[in-house]
């Protein structure tokens, strides 16, 4: 992240970095976000869930290795340093990484006006969305709307203020848009006959919950497979003592590490 793009984001409250995944990474995850969309759809049914449209995945970082592998070049290019340096001043976690298709004329959940954080933080740098644009984001197919300044006060803006005043994020297939998560947003209405898909993820200090527990669910046993970089992206570092066994442990065997913020 250049200090302009930094600066923007501190102001706006939302940066778009441009050419950030090349095309061969973005035809991989072309394909397993395919096959994501199936299977989650099939749990969603199987399940009774709410969800009403095909096209979501929560947690596709559960899906196959490859988006633990698309974060590994996140690590490796230096976008998350980027992160950390420029907005947590601290390490920071993944707090979820998911996969959504914004289908023509069939809106999800996302379409409503909404904040990813339950509070207001302020400028405290708590979290951050980040979305992956695996297709082209247009005004047509739906780009994500953004109310520009909107995390720099609590009050939630009537639908109306919103939709007068929101931009519309749009760019090409890898770009990744970078967004305060006190700001409001919503996706909009996709009027083409294409899919308008994208990766959202969000990255948070390592203190705050995750929104699944990663760790547990990629499994312990997997921990030392992973660099000590991407355990500590994926939240084992960051893990919660459950019994006084746990809690009693030499410092580098601890749960929680000391250096995480």
């Amino acid at each position: 992240m250049k200090k302009e793009q930094s600066q923007e984001l501190k102001e706006k409250g939302y940066t778009i970095l441009r050419n950030q995944i090349d095309e061969k990474w973005l035809n991989l995850l072309t394909k397993e976000v395919g096959r994501a969309f199936i299977e989650h759809r099939n749990v969603q049914l199987a399940n009774g869930n709410d969800i009403n449209t095909d096209g979501v995945a929560l947690h596709v970082l559960l899906s196959s290795p490859l988006f633990i592998e698309f974060l590994q070049t996140l690590l490796d290019n230096g976008f998350i340093q980027s992160l950390q340096d420029n907005f947590f001043h601290s390490k920071c976690i993944v707090n979820s990484l998911s996969a959504l298709n914004n289908l023509p004329n069939q809106p999800n959940f996302s379409a409503i006006v909404h904040r990813d954080l339950r509070f207001y933080s302020g400028d405290f740098p708590i979290m951050l969305n980040c979305l992956l644009m695996v297709d082209d984001f247009t005004v047509e197919n739906g780009g994500t709307y953004l109310l520009t300044g909107s995390h720099l006060e609590e009050r939630k803006p009537t639908d109306e203020e919103f939709f007068s005043s929101a931009i519309q994020a749009t760019g090409k297939r890898g770009d990744i848009v970078i967004f305060n998560a006190n700001v409001w947003h919503s996706s909009a209405p996709n009027t083409t006959q294409e899919d308008r898909r994208a990766i959202p993820f969000t990255v948070s200090k390592s203190f705050m919950k995750q929104l699944l527990d990663y760790p547990r669910a990629i499994g312990y046993d997997r921990m030392d497979t992973f660099t000590p970089e991407m355990q500590q992206l994926l939240g084992y570092y960051s893990r919660v003592p459950a019994s006084l066994e746990e809690w009693y442990q030499p410092e580098d065997k601890r749960y929680y590490k000391k250096d995480q913020d």
